[in-house]
């Protein structure tokens, strides 16, 4: 069959090198793809915001299936568009059920009228009503999230009422993120451990396709302001099978109970993004396809043919599926321009790519190929990932490897996979 997958960026890598792998797959598209999706897949040069363009090249090239990476074009439709012009099955949830992710306060409604853990939170709709309700707070820190898709960055901690009402000011009136943050969510600071679940879902049954961990902070230490993620690990290291059990029991069960009490549509991927508290699991937030970086740590333990996982969402026999995943560990380090996640310079020439270990799968993100010379285009670059027995010598390996790498400005966190958080 011909697969389309929309993206380009280090997910999109990803998804694509697990699906050239597929049986079921004759010809593979990315769009408009990377350097890195090009040894897999054909890269189309087309914009994901021009849904008539990409229906019609759907239609003219007889594709069968698309696959949507980012959540831009799922929250704007790409599966009502794609499948009511030309019939062909897009493997994502309908812009109905992307407000899981598209809107913080819906979904944060949606989790209260399901019995869904998450934090306790207040819904603000103007500066002024902010600074009312911050004056109320006695205990901080404070979680201030803006309300609509900021591409992971569109949340902020405040250790205080000042650093709170500044957060405020410019999320609101400063429009930091656009209108996705003239509104925002206030949370209860909750501490634990973070995690992230995926599952593949036709709406009724599914299944638990890998677990991970991810780094969001740009520096060290966890420091420093919040990023698309700078690294991530699979599986979550303290996640025993007691703790999957109740993961399973009292957030992923109630959540696809209450959309089908709801009468709400929702098949493809979904994302938890979860905290393990004193008081169990809590949804920290929704995503309504793969994570990134946590893709590209999923993907490479999971045995399964992914094309397998998907038409047996399609067919709706996804309770007939065994998932089969590694016993090895995986790392994923993201190698970014100096600067990332405010400000940076693209267009740096890459270096030692052709020097790195087979051991090592190489995933482009934000790069670009001139003259046959690969150069920076983005925020986070490039993508390191490598598989073995446990997380010490994984990351040994890959801080090795990464070593090989020049551009100018490089960046990149030196305390992935270390252990110590979770002890």
């Amino acid at each position: 069959m011909k697969v389309m997958v929309l993206g380009k960026g280090g997910r999109e890598s990803a998804i694509v090198w697990k699906l050239s792998m597929s049986s079921y797959i004759d010809e593979l598209y990315a769009v408009p793809g990377n350097p890195g999706t090009k040894k897999y897949a054909h890269n189309i040069q087309l914009n994901l915001e021009d849904f008539k363009t990409l229906a019609e090249f759907v239609k003219e090239n007889k594709i069968e299936m698309v696959i949507p990476g980012p959540e831009t074009p799922i929250a704007n439709g790409i599966k009502d568009y794609i499948e009511e012009k030309t019939g062909t099955y897009v493997f994502s949830p309908s812009s109905k059920s992307s407000f899981l992710e598209a809107s913080k306060i819906k979904a944060k409604q949606f989790m209260k009228r399901n019995n869904v853990p998450t934090a306790d939170f207040r819904i603000i709709e103007s500066y002024e009503g902010g600074v009312n309700y911050l004056n109320l707070i006695e205990k901080y820190p404070v979680v201030i999230k803006a309300d609509g898709l900021a591409q992971g960055k569109g949340v902020s901690i405040a250790q205080s009422h000042i650093e709170a009402v500044s957060i405020l000011e410019e999320y609101i009136k400063g429009k930091k993120f656009g209108e996705a943050s003239t509104r925002v969510v206030i949370e209860e600071f909750l501490t634990g451990y973070e995690y992230s679940v995926f599952i593949i879902t036709d709406g009724r049954d599914y299944i638990w396709i890998g677990d991970a961990c991810d780094y969001k902070r740009a520096f060290d230490g966890d420091r420093g302001p919040n990023t698309g993620g700078m690294g991530s690990v699979s599986p979550a290291p303290f996640l025993d099978s007691g703790k999957r059990k109740i993961t399973e029991e009292e957030i992923i069960k109630p959540t696809l109970e209450g959309l089908i009490k709801e009468a709400i549509p929702y098949e493809g991927f979904l994302y938890f993004g979860l905290i393990w508290t004193e008081d169990g699991p809590k949804v920290l937030e929704y995503n309504v396809r793969l994570g990134d970086p946590e893709a590209q740590v999923i993907l490479p333990r999971l045995k399964n043919d992914l094309m397998d996982l998907i038409i047996a969402a399609k067919e709706r026999r996804l309770n007939q599926v065994v998932v089969e995943i590694s016993k090895e560990v995986c790392m994923c380090l993201v190698v970014a321009s100096g600067g990332y996640p405010v400000e940076y310079e693209k267009g740096k020439e890459i270096k030692g790519l052709e020097k790195l270990s087979h051991q090592v799968i190489l995933f482009h993100a934000g790069t670009e190929e001139r003259e046959n010379k690969i150069y920076t285009a983005g925020g986070r670059v490039l993508n390191l990932v490598a598989m073995g027995k446990d997380f010490e010598n994984v990351r040994r390996h890959i801080y090795r490897e990464v070593e090989k790498i020049h551009f100018e400005n490089i960046f990149y966190r030196r305390d992935i996979g270390l252990m110590e958080r979770w002890r």
